[in-house]
């Protein structure tokens, strides 16, 4: 009967015959191995930078632009996640779940899971068609303000919006 380290030695041995070089023949030298070669990884890719901003609380047009011909529907799709916030049977705004959170930009603005958005730019964004017609505004707005409440407190963030 074979033992059983026995049988759990030979895998291991196998493998270190298979990597192991030949035996050099009777009477000749053994032909030097070298040393695998270094492994080196490449280092890692820069962290992504915002480039919306042409400075802190100031919003590129370029982009803004680029934001609204790429419609509502899109921006929403593409890393947005709100449901309606009703209060006394009254929906009092939309409370964000995810804001892109992969894109560096997000990270610069104060917006966070549990917030609730009120208004954008003095209107109700409540219904579908209010939504598309603020944010359809914003091809030509001074500005961008949302108007949320963090635990119950009213608070507001501005963005100037600037050819550049």
């Amino acid at each position: 009967m074979t033992d059983v380290r026995t049988v759990a030695l030979i895998p291991l041995l196998a493998l270190a015959c298979a990597t192991a070089p030949p035996p050099a023949p009777l009477g000749e030298e053994p032909t030097p191995t070298r040393a695998p070669a270094a492994v080196t990884e490449a280092p890692p890719p820069p962290a992504p930078t915002c480039t919306s901003f042409a400075r802190p609380g100031v919003l590129r047009r370029t982009l803004v632009t680029r934001t609204v011909d790429a419609r509502l529907g899109a921006w929403l799709a593409g890393g947005v996640v709100v449901d309606p916030f009703m209060q006394k049977g009254r929906f009092r705004g939309w409370i964000i779940r995810g804001l892109y959170p992969n894109d560096p930009c997000y990270r610069e603005i104060d917006l966070r899971p549990g917030d609730v958005v009120s208004r954008v730019n003095g209107k109700s964004v409540e219904r579908p068609e209010q939504a598309n017609e603020v944010f359809e505004s914003l091809r030509s707005a001074p500005a961008l303000v949302v108007e949320f409440s963090r635990a119950g407190a009213p608070m507001k963030l501005t963005f100037q919006i600037v050819e550049e």
